[in-house]
């Protein structure tokens, strides 16, 4: 069965501050290394957050705990000290080293995660017992507590109290393979599949050192997700019906100088169509990916060549858009 091929790759993880316990949920096996016996493990960032924004994720306060002690919880019911690699906070992944004597079995991955997909969500409670979600992957437009990269898991039935300890833990279609990691920040949201493996390869290509980000300085929603009625509004008034339409813009930003305004419809990003955010997350990461640089420690900016249609004007413009670099969660200031 699938569901017990890839839990076999399904570990139970937990922190703890000053000895007092902090938070619990699920990882699962991305790397193991023969000649020193160590396992990796990709989790959520959520394992040492000690504190969660205070209004929304884009407004910034969240804190985190890299000295956080962690513990992964090992499927013979043994427990072993990890050490934090890493974390990644604006895209919630964290990545810990666990000594292990034997091969641990590691995931299929599938690159792509299909809309209204069956998909089973995994996890380990704080017994390790398996935890099996059936739902299916949807694309919505994010609210407040999402980033713009999250997809959605529509299951029914299931109290969000239960949730708690799937955080981390895989997304996988019915052949087994991961097609995205649960999101604790929100609940019924995952990372999707194509996000997670840029990260893992931004993150060996900047040397396990950090995962850089483009901030653009701005919050979207996606044309074709929002209600027909108002795509078929657009449609009328702008004879557009792709795109994203801007909701916020971060004051001093290099959007805001850029002359983007709220209502504003970003078209083509590096002259490609944008229909999704996820889809814009993809070319964003594609940017550092495709980069010769070190990227000098983060400290850089990249331009983004963006079509955008301003909609007060009704005029379209074409130009490049600096972008700051950070490894950080972006903050929109209002």
């Amino acid at each position: 069965m699938a569901v017990l091929t890839a839990a076999k790759s399904l570990l139970g993880v937990s922190s703890s501050v000053g000895g007092k316990p902090l938070k619990r949920c699920s990882g699962f096996w991305i790397d193991w290394d023969e000649e020193s016996k160590t396992g990796t493990v990709l989790t959520t960032a959520h394992l040492i957050r000690t504190k969660e924004a205070p209004t929304n994720i884009w407004s910034g306060g969240e804190e985190y705990d890299p000295h956080a002690n962690v513990t992964v919880h090992l499927l013979d019911g043994t427990s072993a000290e990890g050490q934090l690699l890493y974390h990644q906070p604006h895209y919630d992944v964290a990545f810990v080293r666990v000594r292990v004597d034997k091969p641990v079995q590691l995931p299929s991955f599938n690159e792509e995660v299909k809309l209204v997909q069956d998909v089973f969500r995994l996890g380990r409670d704080n017994m390790l017992d398996l935890r099996i979600t059936y739902g299916r992957a949807v694309s919505e437009n994010p609210d407040t507590c999402q980033r713009y990269h999250d997809m959605c898991f529509h299951c029914a039935g299931v109290p969000n109290n239960e949730e708690k300890y799937d955080g981390g833990g895989p997304v996988i279609d019915l052949e087994g393979k991961v097609v995205g990691m649960s999101n604790v920040r929100c609940t019924r949201t995952f990372i999707p599949s194509s996000i997670l493996l840029k990260c893992l390869d931004l993150w060996k290509k900047y040397e396990y050192k950090y995962i850089p980000r483009p901030h653009l300085g701005m919050t979207f929603e996606a044309i074709k997700l929002l209600e027909p009625a108002h795509v078929d509004k657009i449609w009328r008034m702008y004879n557009i019906d792709n795109g994203l339409v801007v909701q916020k813009v971060s004051k001093g930003s290099h959007a805001e100088k850029f002359g983007i305004q709220i209502g504003d419809i970003i078209e083509c990003c590096n002259g490609e169509s944008v229909s999704t955010t996820v889809k814009l997350e993809n070319m964003l990461m594609s940017i550092c990916k495709g980069s010769s640089d070190n990227l000098n420690g983060l400290n850089v900016e990249v331009n983004v060549s963006v079509e955008v249609f301003h909609t007060l004007k009704k005029l379209r413009t074409v130009g490049e858009l600096a972008a700051d670099v950070s490894d950080h969660g972006e903050v929109i200031i209002a």
